[in-house]
């Protein structure tokens, strides 16, 4: 999912990762910027379409990027927001973030564990 280009298989691998997550929380932490960074390349994707592939692929893995963003704003909204404000207030990221992250952000309520909770506290173990 870091580096393939064939659109089917990011869509399939997105798909089996976000079936797989809640079965894997605390293992599942050391590669939770992997997991960002993996929403942040497939989001550019559904943006500029780098492989050129045909319109239907890309409603496809927009779904499936759209379902990751609920998947990760679910589990661990703290550390996601982070990522979030970190990656998307660079400029070569900002067009992505208007056009395909921001109107995923428009349809989440507020995450209650971004009042009470803390970046550390959602990865502790005994969470």
């Amino acid at each position: 999912l870091q580096t393939d280009t064939d659109v089917v298989v990011l869509t399939t691998g997105v798909l089996v990762l976000i079936t797989m997550l809640p079965m894997i929380p605390q293992s599942g932490k050391q590669y939770l910027h992997d997991f960002f960074g993996i929403f942040g390349r497939l989001s550019a994707w559904c943006l500029q379409n780098p492989g050129h592939v045909a319109e239907i692929y890309l409603v496809h893995l927009h779904a499936s990027v759209y379902a990751l963003f609920h998947r990760l704003y679910g589990m661990y909204p703290c550390n996601f927001v982070s990522f979030l404000r970190s990656h998307y207030s660079m400029k070569e990221n900002l067009e992505t973030f208007e056009e395909v992250v921001k109107p995923m952000m428009e349809h989440v309520r507020l995450h209650p564990e971004l009042v009470t909770g803390s970046k550390d506290h959602e990865l502790d173990p005994r969470r």
